[in-house]
This record gives structure tokens, sequence and C-alpha cells, in this order.
């Protein structure tokens, strides 16, 4: 028996050598190709969200340890057979449990899978397949998630070349793995072609895939072996059991044939030597004519008696397609009638629908016309929400903080929001001439003061400080006594300092030495008190307090005065510059009364 294998590439070779050590002849002939799947990052997530993973195949294992993704740490790892449970162990180093029937019913058996109520389970598979798997699994509750990595696509758009190549290997047994290759085979519109596999072998490794075959392709059961698991070794045997059990079948036939032939042959000689004895006179060309009229007339009458079988066999079949005329002519009337009625149903239920969409219509466009007039007649809670906020927002900008243009841009924004609504030109007039207040008023200096107090922050650490200049030292005089008597009391004062030179030391520079007035740390002092007296008559300035203003400018007036160099041109600078802002005005200005909340609260009533 001569076996083709159709399994895709780099999967048949194992079976092959396993059918070679029996001495079975094989053909590896791949039917399919596997494609990797692209998986977007959404798809990634849920892998580490499982809590189980199912791995259908050792292809979905292959291909989903190339997303380099791992599972989490808690999830649990189930397999269909055991040849991917191996395959999970190889490539994930994860144990997996599967069960011992290798298929989905076997795998939903498991003891495991049957409370995951509430449970992320991960379904690894490629694209199609049986949707046994989730669909159990939702019903138990679970939350499935199917991550498909690969796909299975037909080699060859037809299977002629194939089936041609196989036939002229004279080819007696096929291989079918899956449903896919099942339909990847039989893809052809050749007559001879699928005469051909009528009269083959098909070794599957499921009973659902001789189901597949026998209900699509019409393939008698008997043509079918259904092998005894998935992988390679179970293949192999059932391929071997077959190929015995054949062998037996073929040895007892011969065996029964001969022995028939025998008994035949001695009957015949028997009866012609009693027909010999019977009949000794006869001639033995009467005698062979007789044989002739003999097989003649058994013949024919073999003859008609198939031509009578055959016209029975067609007149049965005419009643029974006249029988089955009947029955689909009163099925259709049945369901001519039916539709009758049905149209009539729907004709009522369509004049029904359409008075009552008008009656509703109708209803719709009242209530609509009534909520109209009502929401003209009075101010929606949003509306009237928002212009409260806006006036009262804009009333604290101008008497809090005297921010006029923050206030006239928020006054602004309330003449927009009231654009729309009706009865509103008191309101509005009210707004425009707040508005053109605020503008005409004088706009304050806190800023500029402000950002001028923090200009002279910034400068406090470059000025100089008063500093003291050590005079150069003087040559001292020539200290040789001299040998007139006149000079007797230089000649003492010289005699005198050579004397204290022996005590004291006295050096002489060349360069002015300028020593401070105050250390390192005391200068630092001075200018945190500089730069404390500015930052209060700034804080000062922001809270309209003018005698703390105007009594911390003279502050820092005063240490400015005391500490620093007066001469310096930074120093100078900024003295002057705190003259110019102690003579500056920094009073609140009079309370400016808007009209816009009156007119607000008016409207609202």
């Amino acid at each position: 028996m001569k076996v083709a294998l159709t399994r895709p590439v780099g999967k048949s070779e194992p079976l092959s050598e396993l059918l070679l050590q029996q001495q079975i002849d094989s053909v590896i002939c791949p039917v399919l190709r596997l494609n990797e799947v692209a998986v977007s990052d959404a798809a990634q997530a849920m892998i580490h969200e499982a809590e189980l993973a199912i791995f259908v195949s050792p292809d979905a294992v292959r291909y989903f340890s190339q997303l380099a993704v791992p599972l989490a740490g808690h999830c649990a790892a189930f397999a269909v057979g055991e040849g991917t449970a191996d395959a999970i162990q190889q490539t994930l180093n994860i144990k997996a449990k599967y069960p011992k029937q290798p298929d989905s019913e076997g795998l939903l058996a498991l003891q495991q899978l049957s409370s995951v109520e509430g449970k992320r389970v991960l379904l690894v598979k490629g694209k199609g397949g049986r949707p046994v798997i989730a669909q159990t699994l939702k019903a138990r509750g679970a939350i499935v998630d199917s991550l498909v990595v690969y796909e299975r696509t037909a080699v060859k758009d037809t299977s002629d070349s194939w089936l041609d190549h196989w036939r002229s290997q004279q080819i007696e047994g096929i291989v079918i793995t899956s449903n896919s290759a099942a339909d990847a085979i039989f893809n052809t519109q050749s007559s001879a072609s699928k005469d051909w596999l009528a009269q083959c072998t098909f070794f599957v490794v499921s009973q659902r895939i001789a189901e597949h075959v026998q209900q699509s392709y019409n393939i008698e059961q008997s043509q079918i072996v259904v092998c005894h698991g998935p992988d390679n070794r179970a293949i192999a045997g059932s391929i071997i059991d077959y190929t015995k059990q054949q062998g037996r079948k073929m040895t007892q036939s011969e065996s029964q044939t001969k022995h028939t032939n025998t008994q035949q042959t001695q009957r015949a000689a028997e009866q012609t030597v009693a027909s010999h004895q019977a009949k000794a006179g006869v001639s033995k060309v009467a005698l062979l004519a007789l044989f002739v009229a003999l097989g003649s007339g058994i013949g024919a009458g073999y003859v008609y008696l198939q031509q009578q079988q055959q016209l029975q066999q067609t007149l049965l079949a005419n009643q029974a397609i006249s029988a089955e005329n009947q029955l689909l002519s009163t099925q259709l009337n049945g369901a001519k009638s039916q539709l009758q009625r049905v149209e009539k149903v729907l004709d009522s239920l369509q004049g029904d629908v359409t008075k009552r969409l008008a009656e509703q219509q109708q209803n719709v466009d009242t209530q609509l016309m009534q909520t109209l007039a009502k929401a003209q007649q009075q101010v929606s809670g949003a509306v009237a929400s928002e212009a409260l906020y806006l006036q009262r927002l804009a009333t604290f900008k101008v008497a809090a903080e005297q921010d006029y243009l923050g206030a006239v841009a928020i006054l602004e924004r309330l003449l927009e929001s009231l654009a729309s609504e009706s009865n509103t030109a008191v309101v509005k007039q009210a707004i425009a001439t707040d508005i053109a207040t605020l503008k005409a008023l004088p706009k304050p200096q806190t800023e500029s003061l402000y950002f001028e107090l923090h200009g002279l922050l910034s400068q406090v650490d470059v000025l100089t400080i008063k500093t003291k200049q050590i005079p150069q030292t003087s040559v001292s005089e020539d200290a040789v006594l001299s040998q007139q008597v006149d000079d007797w009391k230089a000649n003492l004062q010289r005699s005198w300092q050579r004397v204290v030179d022996d005590f004291i030391t006295i050096r002489h520079h060349d360069e002015v030495i300028i020593d401070p007035l105050l250390d390192k740390n005391e200068q630092l002092l001075i200018r945190a008190q500089l730069r404390a007296y500015l930052t209060q008559a700034q804080t000062a300035l922001m809270d309209q307090q003018a005698g703390i203003y105007f009594s911390a400018l003279d502050g820092a007036a005063e240490t400015l005065a005391r500490y620093f160099d007066t001469q310096h041109p930074s120093v100078n600078a900024m003295q002057q510059a705190l003259h110019k802002l102690s003579r500056s005005e920094v009073q609140r200005q009079d309370s400016v009364e808007l009209a816009t909340p009156a007119a607000v609260k008016g409207w609202l009533k």
C-alpha cells in the first residue's frame, strides 16, 4: 500500500520514516501552508490579563512564542493533546494540562475547566476551526478572548495536479489531519479525479474529520479510517494495522476462491462421468450442441433477469420521485397559502403601524410646540446660572481687586450669552453702560509699581557696599647715625627705631590693599535687610496698604544710604528709583457701582 502524506511542510517527514520502517511507501505532498497572522497591540494586551490559556495545536504554540509576550505568572496553560502540551513545555517552559482524549470534547471534560465563571480565558488558535471550545466556555460563564496567530491556506488553487501525480504514483491511501486539508484535496472539477478519490482510503485523525469527508464529499464510511490520535505514531500505527488487516482479508479471500474452484471442478467431473455412463450412446457432437444450447439459454435468461431488475428499479425510482414531487407540491401549496396569510397580517399590521405613527407624530409636534412656547417665556436654568455667576464675578473684580479690564471681559461674555435670549434689552443696556464706564476709568499702576520693585530686588546682590582704603606705607628713612653733634636728636630717633625693629616687623607693600568694613556674613545680612524692605513694599502695594508701603521704602532708602557706596552708579540709580516710588499714588480709587447686577436680577424675576 502506498500512502500520500498531506500535512504542512516539515511535519510529514517523521511519519514517512515510521512507515518506511514497516516497508510502507509514502509520498510527501503538503496541501496546506501556514501563514502568520498579525496580532494588534490591543490583542496582545489580552495576554497579560488571561487567567487560563488554551492552545489548540503545536502550531498555535509556535506562532504564539514569536509574539515574545509572556503569559502572566498566575496563568494556567491547557493543551488539546499531548503533542501540544510537549510543545508548550519546550517552547514556553510551562507545564500544561491535557486530556486523554485529544480533542475539544476531551479538553472541555477536564475538571479544571468545569468551574470558569468570571475567569478570563485566552484561546490561542488558528483562523477558522471549530467554535465548540469558545461557545462552551462562554456558556459556563467565562470571558473568552480568541487570539488568532496563524491561518491555513491551500498551496494551490485546485487539486488537479496533486491528484494526477497521486494516480501516477498508484496512491491507495491519503492522510488528512484537518477539514481544511480535506477541502483542499477535494477541490477539483474533474469527474475522473472525483471517481478516483471515491476509491481511495482516507486516514483521518478525528471522528469530526471523518464526518466532514463523509457528508461533504459522499465518501463511504468503509473507506474512512479514524486514527488512534493526531500524533505521528498514532497515525502510523493505524496505517500499519489497516495494511495488516487488508493482507489477512486478501489471504482468506484467495483461500476461499481456491476451495470453491476445486469443489466446482470435482462436481463438474462427477457430473460428466455420470452423464457418460448414463448416455454412453450419445455422440460427442450432440453433447456439445446440448451444452451450447444450455449456455445460450442461461445467458439469455440472465440478461432478461438483469433487464427486469433494472426496469423494476426504474419503476420504483419513478414512483419515489412522483411521491416526492406530490409531497413537494403539497408543501408548496401550503407555503403559498401561509404566505398569503402572512401578507394579509403584514398589510393589517402596516396599516396599524402607520396610523399609530401618525398619532404619535401629531402628539410629538403638539408637545414640541408647547415646550418651545414655555421656553420662550422663561429662561433656562443653565443660562440663568451662568448669568448670575458672571455678574457676581464682574462685581468682585471691580470691588475687591479693582481689575477693571477683567471685569470688562466678563461683562462682554455675559452679553454674548444673552444674545439669543428674549426680553433682555434692559440687561444689555446696563451691561453696555458698565463696560463704557469701566473702560473710561484710569488704569491702576499697581502692576507697573510691582514690577519696578521686582527689578530693584534683582539688583540687590550686585550693589557695592562701602569699603575702607589703606594708605600706602612710606619708605623708611636711612637708619645710619650721623657724626655731627647737632644731629643728636636724629641719631637718638634712629637708635630707638633700631631697638623697636628688633621686636616689631613692619612689612611694606607697593599695591593698595582694600579691606571691607564688614565681613561676608554681615554683608549678607545687610543685603537681606534691603531685600526684605523691598519685598515688604511689594506686599503692601498689592494689599493697598499705603502706610506700610511708604515705611518699607523709607527703610530701604536708609539702609542703602548707610551701608552702600552712594557714589557708585548702580546704588545712585536705586536711590533715585526709591525716591520716585515714594512719590507714587497707591490709595484705592472710589468704588464703582455697576448697574448690571440689578438689571440681571430684575430680568430673572
